[in-house]
C-alpha cells in the first residue's frame, strides 16, 4: 500500500468525480473451495471499445496508466507487474474479455475484465476481482486492501483517456495533494459501504476502513 511519486507536475483531476463515476459491489463466494469474496468495479469512459482494450491489454499502454508490465499477454501467456502481482492469462476473448490469475506475496485470487460497447464513443469496463478472505488481510482490511487500490487503477485509466497522461497518476505529485487524501478516505469508506451492504458487520467493516485508509495515507507520506 505505497505509492511513490516520480514527477514533480501535479496533474489537475477530480477525484471525487472520479470516485462517482465508478458502481461497487461485494459478493461473498467460494474460492477455490474456501471461503471468499469478489468485488466488482464498473465504469464507462468516453472512450471507444478498441481503446479500452488497448489500455488495459497492450503492453506500451499499460505502462502509461497502470504500471510497467512484462510477459506475454495473450491466453496461455504469463505476466509480471513491476513490483506487484504475476500470473496466467486464462482466457481471452477481445475485444470482450480477458480472465487471469493474480498472485501476489503467497496469495492466489483471480481477476475477470469485460468490455461492454455502449455506442460509437463510449465503452464500460467491468472488472472482477475474486480473492481468498485469510487470517491475515481480510480480518485487518476487508475489501478495503483489494477495494482502493482497484479504484486508483480505474482513476488513473480516466486520467490517461481523458488527458493522453503518459505516466501513471499514482506516480505524479498528484499524490501529495489534498485531493488524493481525500480520494483514498472517499474509496475506502464507499468500499465499506459495499461490504455492508454485501453482508457484513458494520462495526468490522468500519474498523477495516479506518485501517485501509491509515495505511494507504501512510503509503503516500512515506
Amino acid at each position: 500500500m505505497t505509492t511513490t511519486p516520480a514527477s514533480t507536475s501535479t496533474p489537475t483531476f477530480d477525484g471525487a468525480g472520479q470516485l462517482a463515476a465508478v458502481a461497487r459491489s461485494v459478493r461473498m463466494q467460494e474460492l477455490d473451495g474456501n471461503d471468499g469474496f469478489v468485488i466488482t468495479l464498473t465504469q464507462t469512459f468516453a472512450a471507444k471499445r478498441s481503446s479500452l482494450w488497448s489500455a488495459a491489454t497492450e503492453i506500451s499502454r499499460l505502462a502509461q496508466w497502470f504500471a510497467p508490465v512484462d510477459g506475454s499477454l495473450r491466453q496461455g501467456g504469463t505476466y509480471q507487474i513491476q513490483d506487484n502481482a504475476h500470473g496466467h492469462i486464462t482466457g481471452c476473448h477481445a475485444p470482450d474479455s480477458f480472465t487471469a490469475t493474480w498472485e501476489y506475496d503467497g496469495e492466489h485470487s483471480h481477476i475477470e475484465v469485460h468490455f461492454t460497447k455502449v455506442d460509437e464513443t463510449h465503452a464500460t469496463l467491468s472488472l472482477e476481482h475474486h480473492s481468498p478472505t485469510d487470517e491475515e488481510t481480510w480480518p485487518k482490511f476487508g475489501v478495503g486492501a483489494t477495494g482502493v487500490g482497484w479504484d486508483l487503477s480505474f482513476a488513473s485509466l480516466a486520467h490517461h483517456l481523458a488527458t493522453g497522461a503518459s505516466v501513471p497518476l499514482e506516480t505524479t505529485a498528484w499524490v501529495q495533494t489534498d485531493d488524493a487524501s481525500t480520494f483514498l478516505v472517499l474509496s475506502a469508506e464507499a468500499w465499506a459501504d459495499a461490504s455492508i451492504a454485501a453482508g457484513s458487520d458494520e462495526a468490522d467493516a468500519r474498523a477495516a476502513q479506518k485501517r485501509t485508509t491509515d495505511a494507504y495515507l501512510d503509503g503516500l507520506n512515506g
